[in-house]
């Protein structure tokens, strides 16, 4: 005995189906990964969904069953899980519902085990639909699908979730609830926030099924107009139910001869299709027949919805569909067959409805939402305590970086005060030097000798010779500025002052405590610092660097910098701003 599933909904371990031109792609590398690697798991994972997907639940248990014998060599039990789950679906949707269960239980309790909450959300929608479609008991079905939201909604599994949602919606359709409104739409508007077409379809068929009930035709027409774009664009499972509401509204609406294509092109859907919406399709065509008083053709449909039900073994909607056989036999004065149709609609009725148990699940939604308005609420406060304490954060990252930029500009500002001090003190020194020169010059033209340093007044020959060497040497550096020469060395100025270089290299030393090279390159110091300090000079630095006698810039900048304490650039910048501010 076969059976199909009451609602594509309860499919909440399929995301969505995957377009079928793309498919058979996906298929062949999965097949030639087992053939590679007969115990690769992700292989027979998806094999096992493609099939269960595809309505070949033979296969699919073939493979869950080749899955837990690798489990058995292995001793994993997450294999075990999945093997139970897969055999599980697979043998209630093809109407072994006994050992479907045991697998089930199995998977339950493993799941439960194994803290895998992920999978234990698919589990509680696997026995909502076994309670839904089995046991034709809608309260269980709740009962299990609002475990395995709450449990969804823990772990923030946004996607199980949302298609939990539209199954317990779709679930309240069936019970003629329009409390399942709020499911149907909060499911919707998760699936286009998740970006995920199944969701959203799943959500707006819901909605649209929720609205028609509501009486609301407009709205029902505009999502199911969405769905229907969704599903040709994805090529998603069971057509017939999309089909089947567009036949209800346009019913509705008095369209019947459209209605009724809608109707017949969901009936033709039978390999791909529920078995809960082939019968519905037989229900709603059946009643447009009545409303166009074809009794006989309508009783004719109404009873081929029946034995599909019962060969299926699925009572979804056979209730329904004896109560439209009776009202049918009634209009056509055949009251006993209306009468034995009302008495089997009235023992499906009950099975299906009754007090203690609508009073046991209002109980249970408003602890539901109840619940779940207190998540909301905690959610909520601990939204707005991450928001404060990203904002202390960031005020506190604020504060650091003005203290950090204000010190650095503190720092700018002293080290900027420190250059243009060091640039004022040079120039004074440079008009200091230059008054001095000028003296010297005057005295000479006048006959007076040019004072001597008292230190060397009382000095023996020996020093007073080396002291006239040293004075000869400072005037050839400060008078014919032979430094400028860039091939300068030791023995051309022993051979200009008549001397020999060992000699040379000894008054320096003596007198300036340098040695020859750092004696030379003072000089040339002393007279880029004179050059750049003239705010009219605007010799390039390279022209400057060699004019004094430097190989490579590169030397020139480094020993300026060494020496003053910033960068020829630097200092040339300084003596501008300081003229400004003069």
């Amino acid at each position: 005995m076969k059976i199909k599933c009451l609602l594509f909904m309860f499919f909440i371990w399929m995301p969505f189906c995957l377009k079928a031109q793309k498919k058979p792609l996906i298929l062949e590398r999965q097949l030639e990964t087992i053939k590679k690697d007969p115990e690769n798991s992700d292989a027979l994972r998806f094999l096992c969904q493609y099939y269960l997907n595809k309505g070949d639940y033979s296969k699919t248990i073939t493979y869950a069953e080749y899955m837990k014998n690798i489990a058995d060599k292995t001793k994993n039990p997450s294999l075990y899980l999945y093997s139970y789950l897969y055999q599980g679906q697979a043998q209630m949707m093809s109407g072994r519902e006994k050992v479907a269960k045991k697998n089930l239980n199995l998977s339950l309790e493993l799941a439960t085990k194994l803290n895998n909450d992920s999978l234990l959300c698919s589990v509680y929608g696997s026995l909502g639909l076994y309670a839904a479609n089995i046991d034709t008991d809608y309260y269980r079905a709740i009962q299990w699908l609002y475990k395995g939201m709450a449990l969804a909604q823990q772990n923030n599994y946004q996607q199980q979730y949302a298609l939990l949602l539209g199954n317990l919606a779709n679930i309240y359709y069936l019970k003629k609830d329009t409390a399942g409104i709020k499911y149907a739409l909060e499911s919707y508007e998760l699936g286009h926030s998740l970006d995920d077409p199944y969701i959203i379809y799943t959500g707006a068929v819901n909605a649209a099924y929720m609205y028609f009930l509501m009486k609301q035709n407009e709205e029902a027409m505009k999502y199911i107009h969405e769905a229907e774009a969704l599903m040709l664009e994805n090529d998603f499972y069971d057509q017939a139910h999309t089909y089947n509401l567009f036949g209800n509204l346009l019913s509705d609406s008095g369209e019947y001869a459209q209605a009724i294509e809608y109707y017949k092109k969901a009936m033709k859907d039978k390999q791909a299709a529920q078995t809960s919406s082939i019968v519905y399709a037989h229900l709603g065509y059946a009643r447009v027949l009545m409303k166009l008083k074809k009794y006989e053709e309508a009783i004719l449909l109404l009873k081929q919805g029946i034995a599909i039900s019962y060969a299926r073994a699925n009572a979804i909607h056979r209730n329904a569909l004896y109560e439209t056989l009776s009202a049918c036999y009634e209009q056509l004065h055949q009251y006993h067959e209306a009468l034995n149709s009302y008495k089997v609609f009235r023992l499906e009725n009950d099975s299906l409805f009754n007090k203690d148990k609508e009073r046991d699940l209002s109980e249970m939604r408003f602890r539901y939402d109840t619940e779940r308005q207190e998540n909301l609420i905690k959610q909520g406060k601990l939204d707005v305590m991450q928001k404060e304490q990203r904002i202390q954060q960031q005020t506190f990252i604020l504060i650091i970086i003005v203290i950090v930029l204000g010190l650095l500009y503190y720092l700018y500002r002293r080290k900027n005060k420190l250059y243009l001090s060091i640039v004022k003190q040079n120039q004074e020194a440079i008009k200091r030097e230059t008054a001095l020169n000028r003296r010297i010059k005057e005295l000479e033209q006048n006959g007076q000798p040019a004072p001597t340093p008292e230190k060397y007044a009382g000095s023996s020959l020996t020093d007073e010779k080396s002291l006239e060497l040293f004075r000869a040497l400072e005037r050839i550096m400060r008078e014919e500025k032979v430094y400028k020469d860039n091939t300068i060395t030791k023995d051309k100025v022993a051979e200009l002052l008549g001397t020999n270089r060992t000699y040379l290299s000894r008054i320096i030393n003596e007198q300036s405590k340098l040695s020859f090279t750092h004696y030379i390159n003072s000089f040339r110091i002393e007279e880029a610092i004179r050059l750049l300090s003239d705010p009219e000079n605007d010799t390039p630095l390279k022209a400057i660097s060699a004019d004094l006698g430097f190989n490579s810039i590169s030397t020139f900048y480094n020993l300026f910098q060494s020496a003053v304490g910033m960068t020829p650039s630097q200092y040339r910048n300084k003596v501008l701003e300081l003229q400004k501010q003069q």
